[in-house]
């Protein structure tokens, strides 16, 4: 959990399990209550929970007013969205490109009683390998510009880009062909068996689908350990929390198959005990023990459950993840000699004509930094 919500993990928690919490029981000033909410993304989830129950009106004027302040912003910022997200996938569907939402996207309309609720920094979407050329032309005709980002297809497998609308509002899309840049995870869930199972999310328009109920709680329970060193993040704890609420019986069972036969079932019992810990999310103990009665030694994905996880850690995983010398000498070429294209745009030399004559000193440059780096224990 982050630093500022952690001297408030009791109070955060019992209000988004809708317990009663007088103010007094709050151990912070409203300031650092508000910055703590603010830093893990739940003031409008806040919000609506204290409004529901009709305690509002007993809290510091400060704090209703900066969370009505942060809930109505949302909400406001989420019409905009919306809209271009819709504008987004009807223009990728001209081009017979029907991409996944995933992750909080995908959730916010999915799961929450609104979408503003879920507050999110980009929006998520899964594509087939093969349109990603097409999908990146057909985003650059929509207005979105390409992020400066390090490239690779084994390293990154995603691409980033952005535009601002005519109100001045960023929207970010984060396009991906695989769920996760760690290799032992990016075939977890692919595209091409989570589409037959897609949810509808008619809010977002005719062409906007998430993942089902049992692929995206899987994924909940994966992405802070496979992309965050298993950080915990109240949000995508209650993420998994919501989600888990929703499953029947039939639903858990085949929530531990896809789990065994993935070889994530330690991680994902990670999560739900995680989840259970913190808001008491209902979990069959039958399956969970179905869960833990997989042998860990056949799931290389149980190593990144343990502490202390650096990017060497991450680095060695992915080379072992891969299926053979070539495609691991082809990751370590990515890692250390990304594109020209990216080191020009990244040094800022790409409109220079003398760029391309620094790029042995920029690649010199980019690999001592990141050698330092790792030393210093900062990547």
């Amino acid at each position: 959990m982050s630093a500022s919500a952690g001297a408030l993990p009791s109070a955060l928690t019992a209000l988004l399990r809708g317990e009663p919490l007088p103010w007094r029981a709050v151990p912070a000033e409203p300031d650092a209550f508000l910055v703590a909410c603010a830093t893990e993304d739940v003031a409008p989830l806040l919000w609506h929970g204290l409004r529901e129950a009709n305690e509002l009106a007993a809290w510091p004027p400060a704090v209703r007013e900066g969370l009505a302040g942060a809930a109505h912003a949302a909400a406001a910022r989420e019409l905009l969205a919306a809209r271009e997200i819709a504008r987004v996938l009807a223009a990728l569907a001209k081009q017979n490109i029907r991409p996944l939402l995933f992750k909080g996207t995908a959730l916010a309309y999915g799961i929450y009683p609104h979408p503003a609720l879920r507050p999110r920094n980009d929006t998520d979407l899964l594509v087939r390998a093969a349109d990603v050329p097409a999908a990146r032309v057909a985003l650059d005709a929509l207005g979105y510009t390409a992020a400066v980002q390090c490239d690779g297809e084994l390293l990154f497998r995603q691409f980033e880009v952005h535009r601002a609308d005519a109100l001045g509002v960023e929207h970010v899309l984060d396009l991906h062909w695989a769920i996760s840049t760690q290799s032992l995870f990016a075939d977890v869930l692919t595209y091409a068996e989570l589409w037959p199972r897609a949810a509808p999310l008619p809010a977002l328009g005719p062409h906007a689908a998430g993942l089902g109920l049992v692929d995206a709680l899987l994924l909940a329970l994966i992405h802070p350990v496979m992309h965050h060193q298993n950080d915990v993040r109240l949000l995508w704890v209650y993420d998994a929390h919501l989600l888990a609420g929703r499953l029947d019986r039939a639903a858990w069972d085949t929530l531990v198959e896809r789990a065994r036969a993935k070889r994530i079932a330690a991680v994902c019992v990670h999560g739900l005990e995680r989840s259970r810990a913190l808001f008491g999310t209902a979990v069959p103990e039958d399956a969970l023990a179905a869960l833990r009665a997989e042998p860990v030694a056949g799931q290389p994905t149980a190593a990144y459950l343990a502490p202390g996880r650096t990017w060497l850690d991450e680095t060695a995983s992915s080379l072992r993840g891969l299926s053979g010398w070539r495609e691991r000498a082809r990751l370590l070429r990515e890692i250390a000699f990304p594109s020209p294209a990216y080191m020009l745009r990244a040094y800022g030399v790409a409109g220079s004509g003398w760029g391309k004559a620094l790029l042995p000193a920029l690649y010199a440059h980019r690999g001592m930094r990141g050698v330092l780096r790792v030393l210093a224990g900062r990547k």
